[in-house]
């Protein structure tokens, strides 16, 4: 029996009876079964969810100046692990530099992919080290969520601990979505780095550029809709950033046509409802925590 649906159920920190379901159909795509074998992988691990609080733009009390402190207070507790390994603090929502430095310290130390799992550097590091570096991503992404408006709804759901080695083929790229829609549900960018895209927004060094090219179990649940003109934007500066680095792109592989240039992400599963989407907004915004995913 093939599972063609997806249920979130979401619940509260303080009262994990409080739940809420919200329940999605898979797509009839070619890169579907392709995550849904994935996620059956994550499940048969038994690899827990690593990111059961990341809400964006879904309540009232979240605030760039708190997730400014959880940044600074990460660095603090890693800086107790390995001292002077992190050597800026953030001040300011804009301080797109720093954040820059933090991203490349992070993909510095991770490396690729999964090689953190086994890296040399990872061996004499404590257990308790872990999280943190999780959290101080996370944390990096959500203050750019700010820095770009804060106004873009959206969860995201990872397994961390699932090998990443599965590829995308030439197909999956074609399958890629530039904007995104209100209840539908997203692969995720699988690889350490940025995509054409980050690099464009964040005017970072060319250097920290990995194209999407593995995917995963993990995916985000978009509750806005990006129009015809942040598509237009979107690729505007994609491709004046590409032109600006032109020489560096070329070097690498990567001409102005190349597939990998990909913006956006594939879409996997639509939101089965009949609330309108102010509704669900409103019932969202009173929920903070993942509680489980299943596939029936």
């Amino acid at each position: 029996m093939i599972m063609n649906n997806v249920l979130v159920r979401l619940c509260h920190s303080r009262d994990h009876t409080q739940t809420y379901d919200l329940r999605y159909r898979l797509l009839d795509n070619a890169f579907v079964p392709k995550w849904r074998e994935r996620y059956l992988y994550s499940q048969s691990r038994g690899d827990d969810i690593s990111t059961r609080d990341q809400f964006y733009g879904l309540h009232s009390e979240e605030s760039a100046e708190q997730t400014i402190k959880n940044i600074n207070q990460n660095i603090d507790q890693i800086n107790e692990f390995v001292p002077d390994l992190i050597k800026r603090k953030i001040t300011h929502t804009d301080d797109q530099k720093t954040l820059n430095y933090l991203h490349d310290t992070f993909s510095k130390y991770h490396g690729k992919i999964d090689s953190w799992l086994t890296h040399p550097w990872w061996k004499d590091k404590p257990r308790e080290m872990f999280p943190l570096w999780s959290d101080l991503k996370n944390n990096i992404h959500r203050l750019k969520h700010y820095r770009h408006g804060g106004s873009n709804p959206r969860i995201k759901i990872c397994w961390y601990n699932t090998p990443k080695t599965e590829k995308l083929c030439l197909e999956d790229y074609a399958l890629y979505e530039p904007g995104c829609r209100f209840g539908m549900m997203y692969s995720m960018y699988s690889d350490v780095g940025k995509d054409l895209l980050d690099l464009a927004q964040d005017d970072d060094d060319p250097q920290g550029f990995v194209p999407p090219t593995y995917y995963s179990s993990d995916f985000h649940l978009r509750f806005h809709t990006e129009g015809d003109d942040v598509v237009k934007h979107h690729r505007e500066i994609s491709h004046k950033y590409h032109q600006r680095n032109k020489n560096y792109f070329e070097s690498k592989g990567f001409g102005e046509d190349d597939h990998r240039l990909v913006i956006g992400s594939i879409p996997i599963a639509s939101l089965v409802t009949k609330f309108s989407e102010s509704k669900i907004l409103q019932d969202l915004s009173r929920f903070d925590r993942i509680q489980g995913v299943y596939l029936y």
